[in-house]
């Protein structure tokens, strides 16, 4: 007993704190679950499906896909017409590709096309899926918080406050300047503002920053020289095939943009490392120094290319998916449809590996002074 009340006691602001943000979360999520009204579009729930098959055509590549058609009721729940209830003929094919199966308690944006104040018909947009995306959000707030405490928090910020820079740099790209350009000032503004909320201003910090805009950098040139050699000799743009900008700037932005967490949180790994180790022991030499940390940078490098391979196959899935459904071969993926995710890995991976040298380098020049001699 004495033992909780001394934790309670020693941790009382952060209980506070944490129990504030759990009733926000919870207030949160209570109401987007009840915010129908502060949406103009027509939400509907689906209250019941009913379904049968029609046929099956045959497409591409020789493979076969089955067709049913849903008829699906539903109440509507904003607006007008709230409480009447609908239905709706929805048709969709067994591999989903360009369609989708709805289920009973999904709500669903609609459109209504209606004459002299009568429901005609009604079309389905797409998912409202906000209390989804609430309910991780809380998740996640409390447990970074949980783990992080304060410096949890600051994350969070720093976070918030990059997708605000974001926005607006993409907002001046409209304008006229040039976005991989954008990105690049980006890159380094986010390495500052994230970096230093999150550890301090300090020589770490610093070292961390400078090895962080030095590892982007040079991913970079080495991407533009082999952009130059290469001439974009097998990467595919079929996924940018809708975009109305070149989709040279595009790829080298995301080229900058994509590997650069992954680049921060290299540097401020060997950064912090190397700083542990001089305040442990600061007569270690130079040599043991870039000893050690070229043996940190074996541990995490691995890993750190890992996170960042799946993080872009990730975001490729949902067609992956539609594409294995739909019996496209492996070997047709890997060169016609997520190449562009391959070319981005593995260039994010050259600027990982180039970091950790980097950032060995920019820590030593910085702590040389602290090593007693």
């Amino acid at each position: 007993m004495d033992t909780i009340m001394n934790y309670l006691k020693n941790n009382k602001i952060h209980i506070i704190t944490f129990t504030i943000l759990l009733i926000i979360g919870i207030t949160a999520i209570i109401f987007t679950y009840n915010d129908y009204s502060f949406y103009h579009q027509p939400i509907i729930k689906i209250t019941e499906t009913n379904e049968e098959y029609i046929s099956t055509e045959t497409i591409s590549f020789g493979y076969h896909d089955e067709i049913y058609k849903q008829k699906i009721k539903g109440i509507i729940l904003n607006g007008e017409y709230k409480g009447k209830e609908v239905t709706i003929d929805n048709e969709y094919h067994k591999g989903q590709a360009y369609d989708q199966k709805y289920s009973k308690g999904d709500e669903l944006f609609i459109s209504i096309n209606e004459r002299e104040g009568k429901i005609i018909n009604v079309h389905i947009e797409r998912y409202k899926r906000d209390k989804y995306i609430v309910i991780l959000i809380v998740i996640l707030v409390l447990t970074i918080y949980m783990v992080g405490r304060i410096k949890g928090l600051m994350s969070i910020i720093s976070v918030i406050a990059n997708i605000i820079i974001f926005m607006i740099l993409v907002r001046i790209n409209a304008n006229g300047p040039s976005l991989p350009l954008m990105s690049f000032i980006g890159a380094i503004i986010f390495s500052i503002l994230c970096l230093t909320l999150v550890s301090g201003f300090n020589r770490k910090t610093v070292a961390a920053i400078l090895s962080s805009v030095a590892g982007v950098t040079i991913t970079l040139l080495i991407s533009l020289l082999v952009i130059h050699i290469t001439k974009y000799q097998n990467v595919r743009f079929e996924q940018l095939e809708l975009l109305t900008r070149p989709y040279e700037g595009i790829f080298l932005s995301e080229i900058i943009l994509g590997g650069l967490g992954a680049i921060m949180d290299i540097s401020i790994t060997m950064a912090s490392s190397l700083n542990e180790l001089i305040d442990k022991n600061n007569k270690i030499t130079i040599k043991a120094l870039t000893k050690s940390g070229i043996e940190i940078g074996k541990d995490v490098m691995g890993t750190m290319i890992n996170v960042l391979f799946f993080t872009y196959i990730c975001s490729c899935l949902p067609n992956l998916t539609i594409y294995f459904r739909n019996g496209i071969s492996l070997n047709l993926l890997l060169n016609d449809y997520i190449s562009l995710e391959m070319t981005r890995a593995l260039t994010g991976a050259i600027g990982i590996v180039i970091t950790i040298p980097t950032a060995i380098a920019i820590s030593l020049l910085l702590y040389k002074r602290r090593l007693v001699k």
